[in-house]
């Protein structure tokens, strides 16, 4: 049979692709497992197994965890914990136009409307940052985010609307990259809502980071977590 493989992250230092298809006879992921490691090695099969250090890998089947049986036509994507609505990808959006866009929905019994916006760093670590490469498993992430906006729409009674929006291309610091907004009834709700769903986004979403500084690049994962990239099969 017939699957589709995605790679992410500090895997692709393995694989040197993001993605692949390939013929294979087995039922299950960790038969899968066994036979990329005869193509890309033991060190990759230990990581995924094992993870990198603190950081632990996930492997997705169609979207899923904690699944084991494969069948013909499967996606199975392998990634590490992200770094970090709507899902905008390869586009910048303009701050002030969603602000207002945003700010023309709230209904009469809104009362506030609270935002984070994330942005590029131009120091991390005493380093000079010369650019961030954004990376998504972007149907996974679409996914996710709508699960987010309805898990903490039904947590936050006073919370009238939430959106989020993520840019998925290659930025340079200073430029605006996550834009998380909330209307609420009034102020603490609103302030919480977008308080959990920044963690949810960073920590529960599939998008990872590729920071390039003048020491050298680094995969962003688990949150912030940093892997430097090296040569094939030597992320350390």
């Amino acid at each position: 049979m017939k699957i589709r493989l995605r790679y992410f992250s500090f895997i692709q230092d393995f694989t040197n692709k993001s993605s692949e298809e390939i013929e294979t006879e087995c039922k299950t992921v960790e038969c899968l497992l066994e036979q990329l490691s005869s193509l890309y090695g033991d060190e990759f099969l230990r990581i995924i197994k094992n993870g990198l250090g603190s950081v632990r890998v996930t492997i997705l089947v169609n979207g899923k965890a904690n699944v084991n049986n494969i069948n013909d036509g499967d996606e199975i994507a392998i990634l590490p914990p992200p770094s970090g609505g709507e899902l905008y990808v390869s586009k910048r959006f303009d701050l002030l136009e969603e602000i207002k866009k945003f700010r023309e929905k709230a209904p009469p019994e809104a009362g506030s409307l609270v935002i984070y916006l994330g942005f590029v760093k131009g120091i991390v670590e005493n380093h000079k940052v010369y650019e961030l490469k954004y990376e998504a498993y972007e149907e996974y992430t679409r996914r996710r985010f709508k699960e987010i906006i309805d898990e903490v729409k039904k947590k936050y009674n006073d919370l009238v609307d939430l959106q989020i929006i993520h840019v998925i291309d290659n930025m340079k610091p200073g430029e605006d990259v996550l834009l998380i907004m909330a209307l609420g009834k009034g102020r603490k709700d609103a302030i919480h809502a977008v308080e959990e769903t920044l963690e949810l986004v960073k920590h529960t979403t599939g998008i990872w980071k590729l920071e390039i500084r003048d020491d050298g690049e680094f995969w962003v994962v688990a949150g912030n977590t940093r892997v430097r990239r090296n040569e094939k099969g030597s992320s350390t």
